[in-house]
């Protein structure tokens, strides 16, 4: 069989469909589906493939089947499995676990059937929980909500079976005696790197892609409560610093969550604390331009899509212009400032969807007292696309203040064709003119082509202080291309070729250039999941001012041109013995630049995974030479599916120190957690400069 060059045409799904089935009798959710009433139910079964063979029978069988109560969605699934238990694969049993590296099964639940936003639930054969909310009909899924359901799974000599409860008052849809929701299931067989789904998902979509999804039918008087719940917390830090006394200061503080309409959410926050929060994975920085670093905290990430801006947090990788980034609420200049207490009010109301969300800072030693509010609304128009505006206020206890407000326009033709627009304007006390940002991008990304273009303009004094931007004050025309054919049988041991190659022109306001990149590459993707990426890099670099790459060391001004070459590959992850490592060479400003990075996975077990990365840089310039190291070690203990313990390492040559973040937490109900924490900084030379031991203890009240 010769090379693939097209995808397996758009399916419509609405053929399919499930209907649930009454009970009074609740499940008992053991993952053993010997309940009778399991074999009245007619299933769902003839899953369709969306890797390798978009559009083929899946190789294993799928049966799931649902059932309801006053209170619960039922789901029952027998995932059948030729192989038996022996083919099984399970690697991670951790909350939100890689489900591509497991055997997994999933279903997506669009609530409102509006073929834009959705909740999923997923769990593997040892029933760990994954689970999320979708909007924009897949343009952005948030791993990070957490809700309260319950799965159990076995495996037995015929593959594994599951059984899921999820509480109606968990989930958010429109009040009325019959409901119609859509619904789509997908299992993966990771032994053979299978993806299947109930209703054909096609590449590049993932199941998210709820337009794509089937119906679900039968649901009848069902509500959803009170939808009330408080969740207080005890937090007892123990810090001690170099030079300093031990300082020991309890925390209490207290979440609230209030469902005020079927699709409108209150959530109140009093003394908020992110004691748990894992630590940032440290980087390197070889730019002139502000590293990003992504949110981590519970409260900012739940709904988080909600405030998503003309899909700028995601556009296609890159970080050019966030206007709303929470990671701006309570830190600053890397300082953890307190935080009084705030509210959000966010979900859907009709064709809208609004997310509304303040929060007040603490006075801290020379950080004031601010308030930070954000305003965000959403239409849907057309079939699947919306028009939105957002409005963001930072106000400093004294008056300063800075402002960021604009609209977008997302749109969605043709199957595969996105079309994404905004034009944005800051205020900024003492500033008055210079501060537009707008955009245009379209992407066309379907089984075989990848294309992509953009304009950004940004002007010089464009200042959203609640956002990110690395680089204000230019223009940039941004191209992709690429193709991605298959050569099926013919190549058994390749999934995709992805030759292509990238365009980036940035100029200054003045239309004078300032950085032109020109990036070809070619990917291979195997079978198993490993791949091997090679690339050739030009680049064109005007420098204005000097370039300060290091503490007194400067490149200076003027106009660079260089060249760099790269391989990198990665090995199947879900194996027991896995690497990854990566090479870039070549030139670099006025001197030149190699690059090592190496990376190798021990996972045993589901229960044992250790994780040890080393990325080196050897820079050799006019000015000195200089290298740096920086080691990465990750280690984790899963005793079972609720109590885990975490070790994230770390040593940076250019900061001369190591830090350690051990983490160990006890899911001991739904949402309810005990954390203990010890984190250390320590310089290279063996002295402590800071170390603290954290117990937090949260508590569900569910109404």
């Amino acid at each position: 069989m010769g090379l693939v060059f097209a995808g397996t045409s758009l399916l419509a799904n609405d053929d399919l469909v499930i209907t649930a089935r009454y009970i009074e009798t609740p499940i008992v959710i053991d993952g053993n589906l010997d309940e009778l009433v399991w074999t009245l139910v007619e299933p769902a079964t003839d899953f369709v493939q969306t890797d390798p063979v978009q559009g083929e029978p899946a190789t294993e069988r799928t049966e799931v089947r649902l059932l309801y109560d006053d209170d619960n969605l039922y789901v029952g699934v027998y995932c059948f499995d030729s192989a038996g238990e022996q083919g099984i694969v399970v690697t991670d049993v951790t909350r939100d676990y890689a489900s591509f590296e497991n055997d997994h099964f999933a279903l997506v639940l669009d609530t409102f059937d509006d073929d834009r936003n959705g909740f999923l639930f997923g769990t593997n054969p040892k029933g760990a929980k994954r689970d999320a909310q979708t909007t924009g009909d897949g343009t952005s899924i948030n791993f990070d909500w957490d809700g309260i359901w319950h799965v159990k799974a076995t495996t037995t000599e015929q593959g594994w079976q599951v059984e899921m409860a999820i509480p109606f008052k968990t989930l958010r849809f429109r009040a009325g005696d019959n409901q119609t929701w859509s619904v789509n299931f997908l299992r993966n067989i990771r032994r053979k790197n299978e993806v299947t789904h109930w209703a054909l998902v096609t590449r590049p979509y993932r199941m998210n892609r709820v337009s794509l999804a089937g119906t679900l039918e039968g649901l009848g008087g069902i509500r959803q409560g009170r939808n009330f719940y408080l969740k207080p917390y005890l937090s007892t830090p123990i810090t001690r610093r170099e030079g300093d006394d031990v300082d020991f200061m309890p925390e209490v503080g207290m979440d609230a969550k209030y469902g005020v309409t079927p699709g409108l959410t209150l959530d109140l926050t009093l003394n908020t604390d992110f004691a748990q929060v894992e630590a940032d994975l440290q980087q390197i920085n070889l730019t002139r331009f502000s590293l990003f670093f992504p949110e981590k905290r519970d409260f900012f990430l739940e709904n988080s899509g909600i405030f998503e801006f003309a899909n700028t947090n995601r556009r296609f990788g890159r970080q050019v212009l966030i206007p709303f980034f929470s990671r701006r609420i309570g830190i600053e200049q890397g300082r953890i400032v307190p935080i009084f207490g705030g509210v959000r009010f966010s979900g859907r109301a009709g064709q809208y969807t609004m997310g509304i969300l303040s929060m007040q800072t603490e006075e801290f030693e020379a950080t004031p007292s601010t308030n930070f509010s954000v305003f965000r609304l959403r239409r849907d128009i057309l079939r699947n696309s919306d028009i939105g505006g957002l409005f963001v206020n930072k106000k400093v206890n004294g008056g300063v203040f800075n402002r960021t407000y604009g609209t977008d326009l997302n749109l969605k033709f043709l199957t595969y064709l996105n079309i994404f627009s905004y034009i944005l304007k800051t205020d900024t006390t003492g500033i008055d003119s210079q501060e537009l940002a707008g955009a245009i991008s379209a992407r066309w990304s379907d089984p075989f082509w990848d294309i992509v273009g953009e304009y950004l303009s940004i002007e010089d004094n464009f200042n959203p202080e609640v956002g990110f931007v690395p680089r204000p004050g230019i223009r940039k025309t941004f191209g992709e291309f690429a193709v991605k054919p298959r050569p099926g049988e013919s190549m058994g041991w390749i999934r995709q070729f992805r030759p292509g190659l990238t365009f980036d022109y940035t100029t200054d306001q003045n239309n004078v250039l300032q950085t032109r990149v020109l990036d070809g590459s070619f990917t291979i993707g195997m079978q198993n999941g490993g791949e091997i990426r090679l690339g050739h890099k030009s680049r064109f670099e005007r420098l204005d001012l000097p370039f300060a790459i290091r503490p007194a060391q400067e490149i200076p001004v003027g106009d660079y041109q260089f060249a760099d070459f790269s391989v990198s590959f990665f090995t199947d992850r879900s194996r027991p013995f896995s690497g990854d490592a990566g090479i870039e060479t070549g030139e670099f400003f006025d001197g030149e630049k190699d690059s090592y990075r190496f990376g190798f996975q021990l996972q045993p077990s589901y229960h044992f995974f250790a994780e040890v990365g080393w990325e080196h840089d050897d820079v050799r310039l006019p000015s000195g030479d200089f290298t740096n190291n920086l080691v990465t070690s990750r280690f984790r203990y899963s005793f079972n599916t609720t109590t885990f313990l975490n070790a994230l390492i770390q040593y940076n040559s250019t900061l001369k120190e190591v830090s350690s973040n051990i983490r160990f937490n006890w899911i001991y109900k739904p949402l309810s957690d005990l954390f203990l924490v010890y984190n250390e900084r320590r310089a290279s030379t063996g002295e402590v400069v800071e170390r603290a031991l954290i117990a937090k203890l949260t508590y569900v009240f569910d109404f």
